[in-house]
Order: C-alpha cells, then sequence, then structure tokens
C-alpha cells in the first residue's frame, strides 16, 4: 500500500532517463565513439534502484534502446524492483533532427528491445532532450500509430535546446492537425518566475535551486491537485563519472552542482510519495471511470 504524502493526496511522478555519461546532445560530442569505453553506469543505477527501496517509491525509468542492449540485466533489475520501463529511444538523437520515418524506426526499434528484454509493454516515450518541439509535434501521430500509452517529452520552456513554452501544463490529451490524439500528454513540471515558466524538479533546474524552493514549488502544485514531475538522468548522482569536454557554458548547465544532487533527491524522496506515470494515468483513468 502507498503511504499518501503528509502534505497532500496526490501522488508525485518520479523518473529517470536511463542513459550513461556520455549521452548529451551538444556539438562535437560524438556518441558512437564513447559507447563502451567505460562508467560508473551499473554503480549508479544500483544506487537509483536502492534510494526507491529505501524510501518506498516507484518510478518510470526512460530507457535508451542501446542500454538495453549494453546493460540488459540492468533493464531486467528495474522491472523486478517493481518500476516502469518506458522508452527513451534508441541512442539519444534530437528527434526534431531526424526525419519522421527515421523517428519511428528510432522508437520502434528501442520498443523491441525494450519489450523483448522485459516480457512487458512499453507504455511511454520521452525523447532525448526534449526535443518533441512545435515543428515536429506531429512525430506525437507516429507514438500513437506505433501504439504508444503517452508521451512525455513536452517541456512548457523556451530554452536553446529545447521547448514549447505555450504548451498545457497540465495531463492531457494533445491535438495534432485539428485531432485530438489517442494518447496523454504529460508535460515536465514548471513553476512561474518572473512572468515565465521555468522548471524547478529536475536536471539542472533540480540541481541549481535548493532544496527549500523545489520542496515549495512540488507542494505548490500538489495544493493546485496536480503532479509533480521529477527527473535526472543516473550521472546526476555520481560525481565521480566522466566528464564530456565542454564549453564553459555547457559544462556549467551539465554538470552544475552534482556533487549535492544524490542527498538532495533523497529529501525530497523522503519528503513526497512518487509513483510511475503508468501508475499514476491507470488511477487516473480508473478514478474516471467510478
Amino acid at each position: 500500500m502507498i503511504n499518501i504524502s503528509p502534505h497532500t493526496n496526490v501522488c508525485n511522478l518520479l523518473t529517470f532517463d536511463t542513459e550513461e555519461w556520455f549521452h548529451a546532445n551538444y556539438d562535437r560530442v560524438n556518441l558512437a565513439e564513447c559507447r563502451g569505453k567505460g562508467s560508473n553506469f551499473r554503480q549508479q543505477m544500483d544506487g537509483l534502484l536502492q534510494l526507491c527501496s529505501d524510501t518506498g517509491c516507484k518510478a518510470t525509468f526512460f530507457v535508451l534502446g542501446c542500454i538495453g542492449e549494453d546493460y540488459p540485466d540492468v533493464v531486467r533489475s528495474i522491472v523486478r524492483s517493481g518500476h516502469e520501463v518506458a522508452s527513451h529511444g534508441y541512442s539519444h538523437q534530437l528527434a526534431y533532427t531526424q526525419t519522421r520515418e527515421v523517428f519511428r524506426a528510432d522508437v520502434k526499434k528501442s520498443v523491441s528491445i525494450l519489450e523483448n528484454l522485459t516480457g512487458m509493454k512499453v507504455q511511454g516515450y520521452r525523447a532525448p532532450s526534449w526535443s518533441i518541439v512545435e515543428k515536429n509535434l506531429h512525430y506525437l501521430e507516429t507514438l500513437e500509430e506505433l501504439g504508444i500509452s503517452y508521451d512525455a517529452s513536452i517541456f512548457p520552456v523556451k530554452t536553446f535546446l529545447y521547448g514549447i513554452p505555450d504548451a498545457p501544463t497540465t495531463i492531457h490529451h494533445p491535438r495534432v492537425n485539428g485531432r485530438e490524439l489517442n494518447l496523454f500528454e504529460v508535460p515536465m513540471s514548471v513553476t512561474r518566475l518572473f512572468g515565465k515558466n521555468i522548471g524547478y524538479s529536475g536536471g539542472f533546474y533540480f540541481r541549481f535551486f535548493p532544496h527549500f524552493f523545489i520542496k515549495q514549488c512540488i507542494q505548490r502544485a500538489n495544493r493546485r491537485g496536480e503532479n509533480a514531475i521529477v527527473y535526472l538522468h543516473p550521472r546526476e548522482i555520481d560525481a565521480e563519472e566522466r566528464r564530456l569536454s565542454l564549453s564553459w557554458k555547457e559544462a556549467f548547465i551539465h554538470f552544475h552542482n552534482i556533487r549535492g544532487t544524490k542527498d538532495k533527491l533523497e529529501r525530497i524522496m523522503k519528503e513526497f510519495t512518487f509513483i510511475s506515470i503508468a501508475e499514476h494515468l491507470r488511477r487516473m483513468q480508473q478514478d474516471q471511470r467510478s
């Protein structure tokens, strides 16, 4: 039985983009050259699964297809621990740089690998680096055609790499080409700051903002009856992991405050109740039927 957070009767959503230290979408990063060169990935995943066990939290792990090929035992251990395995694509390519046909093949390949490993249907997808944006929003139709139940790729902000700033901020059925799709969109959590949407509960935002600010934002969302979504990468809990050679700006975004992230994550996981996206959608649909 899930214990409801003392702050609210709303469960929050815990997600991990499950990839290696080199999976990033900056110009000079050659993903193929880095693959197989060694990492702390197994220890990082052991740490995340143990943290989930210690705090009683369940999560959605958005797993790259190539991770399934390289670490099949790790993917199986996610499912054995009671978590959801969803698709993060195959090799961490930006979706908006792919043709629709290449995008379809990439997602289909990843889903096939993950389903063969786990024996369970892959229900969800998150694009690498939030790369479903306005110009390729119609790719959601491809996910629908592939039988994906939900997408979690849209970040309602605007950055140099991603974002749809005026996108809906709550779970909904997206409209594409004048039609409401038969899948859910689960957008990343944002708060309003200086009149603009800004992230607070994942990646750089989670590393940058102090614990009290993240906690307040989650509480505020929960008081509105909304779920907050946390997302991190395995490398973000490991200050000893190898590092990419990046420009000053890119390095700040990619590595800032990694040393303090695991402790902050543990505090948040102890203070709130977290479940997987698939479980939340199941409960939501059950409530609508009753």
